[in-house]
């Protein structure tokens, strides 16, 4: 036991420092893009990877795991342990080459500005185009300047691919698709059932909502038939954002808004302060800064818990901030003094559910009369529609995580096939999106988490799962009022799942936290179900 705790012990030293230092200097390319930290990030994350790749360590910890003296909170650090361990069984020239990589491929998007006649577009300059302009051949030109990323990024995507999938196949897994959910403690067969039910329940409620939302776009750019659609006609380059359906326009009830402010409410309300966080946080747009957006808390230091946005004043950009701040408040709300390597998310659904969770309330009814000030005769009429938009935003989302999903099994299971065609074969299939003519470009590349957060999307479904199960619970059975008007709501989240951290599994949190296992239904009645009543 000795030796275990020592061991433990060690890890924990040698990781922390060099874990804060990873983050500060992540912080600091991400909003100045300076590509001279990129040799920094390298070094950093090689030096990591020298801790996790020790195959004596990793022997020790697989033997603890099969010796039952092993129980409790020792246990949950070793299995976790593992798993960091197993995902960097590799050896340093293939782990420096990954970073390598990984960190120019960052500095590429980072850096990336559409260029159009001259004019450099930043991403919220295309994403005004697409929702506002009404000229065919500007959007298109528009859409096509977007895409010009993909064939910077694809070579070295794919080198990372091969990378991934070696080191996986060398450990005994099918290919890094495997590995990744197995070392997530997601189960692929379950989640993947799961899956093909939700695109069963939304594939007609969905079909008749493009049906109509595809006609008015016809009329709008004065074509001759939904046979002329292209992807350039929907309102962002990926149509994973839900065009109005109804006559709701929430970008002028944030005209002027201090999101700030708005996001600092909505946390007051139910309990929880994020102003240290704000003190810390980069939230407006700048040259050279990463036009996403991201929390990161530094280290495993709840008290360093920055926030990365470039916000404008509508209803796309609040709810960006009420999401990361879901992901902040989550982060400051672990236990300080929890074991190190406990102290973190149950799991990245589990921290992806709250961030949704409040991104979810600029559609909510209390929320639009409580925080942002609206007329309640106004917000009740605007509500119906409220919902009825939120619904078919997530049928929206449940068809674009199926391409983004089943085109990341398919890539690491056999990357040499034509994944530009694939891309487009799997968007008509669950989009119902018409690919562009004669196109045979690396659209694929031009989305950023294939690269950067591989094997990450399907936990933004079993995030949105879970937090439609945790409001719910909040509005069912921790009381009957909308969660904006609960105040009890932080000190429930922060006692019963902030702060036990990841001592368990994130599935028995989620059952000790609400009675029962991740349970579709609740996303289903939310969402599904509404659209069925509401067609």
């Amino acid at each position: 036991m000795t030796a275990i705790s020592d061991l433990i012990s060690s890890l924990e030293t040698r990781v922390d420092p060099l874990s804060r230092e990873i983050c500060e200097v992540y912080w600091e390319m991400a909003n100045t893009g300076n590509e001279e930290l990129h040799k920094r990030m390298v070094e950093l994350e090689m030096g990591m990877h020298a801790i996790f790749s020790d195959a004596q360590a990793f022997t020790t910890i697989r033997e603890a795991l099969d010796d039952p003296q092993y129980s409790g909170e020792t246990r949950r650090v070793l299995q976790l342990l593992h798993n960091e361990f197993a995902g960097s069984q590799e050896s340093e020239e293939i782990a420096r080459r990954k970073a390598e990589l990984s960190t120019s491929i960052d500095g590429d998007y980072a850096n990336f500005r559409a260029e159009l006649n001259g004019e450099k577009l930043s991403a919220n300059d295309i994403l005004d185009v697409l929702k506002h302009c009404n000229a065919s051949p500007v959007r298109k030109a528009t859409w096509q300047a977007a895409k010009r990323i993909g064939p910077v990024v694809a070579p070295k995507i794919l080198e990372l691919v091969d990378l991934r999938n070696r080191t996986a196949r060398e450990l005994g897994y099918r290919d890094y698709y495997d590995m990744s959910l197995k070392l997530q403690e997601i189960d692929e067969h379950e989640m993947l059932t799961g899956f093909r039910k939700l695109e069963e329940l939304t594939r007609e409620p969905f079909a008749a909502l493009k049906a109509g939302l595809d006609a008015r776009l016809v009329k709008r750019f004065r074509l001759g038939s939904t046979e002329e659609l292209r992807p350039w006609h929907y309102e962002d380059p990926f149509f994973q954002e839900a065009p109005a359906i109804v006559e709701l326009d929430l970008d002028s009830l944030f005209a002027g808004a201090d999101l700030e402010k708005l996001t600092t409410d909505t946390f007051d309300r139910i309990g929880l302060d994020i102003r240290p966080s704000l003190a810390i946080s980069d939230l407006y747009e700048r040259e050279n800064k990463d036009q996403h957006a991201f929390c990161m808390m530094v280290g495993r230091d709840p008290s360093r818990v920055h926030v990365l946005c470039n916000c404008r004043d509508n209803e796309s950009w609040a709810a960006t901030m009420l999401h990361e701040y879901g992901h902040a408040v989550y982060d400051m709300g672990l236990d300080p003094l929890q074991q190190y390597f406990l102290r973190d998310c149950a799991h990245i659904s589990s921290t992806e559910a709250i961030a949704m969770l409040f991104g979810r309330l600029t559609h909510d009814e209390a929320w639009l009369v409580d925080i942002l000030g609206v007329d309640s005769a106004k917000a009740a009429a605007a509500s119906a529609d409220a919902r009825r938009q939120q619904s078919w935003a997530m049928l929206l989302f449940v068809r674009w995580m199926m391409v983004m999903v089943n085109f990341e099994r398919s890539l690491y299971n056999d990357p040499s096939q034509d994944l530009n065609k694939l891309w487009w074969d799997l968007v008509g299939q669950y989009q119902m999106v018409t690919r562009p003519d004669n196109r045979d470009e690396p659209d694929w590349a031009t989305k950023t988490h294939i690269a950067q957060a591989p094997v990450y999307y399907q936990n933004y479904l079993l995030g949105e799962m879970t937090a439609s199960q945790l409001k719910h619970y909040i509005e069912h059975k921790l009381g009957n009022e909308p969660l904006v008007r609960q105040p009890r709501t932080g000190e429930w989240l922060r006692d019963g799942l902030f702060r036990r951290g990841s001592l368990l599994h994130w599935n028995e949190t989620l059952r000790e936290l609400t009675g029962e296992r991740l349970n579709p239904q609740y996303f289903i009645d939310d969402f599904v179900s509404q659209q069925e009543a509401g067609a």
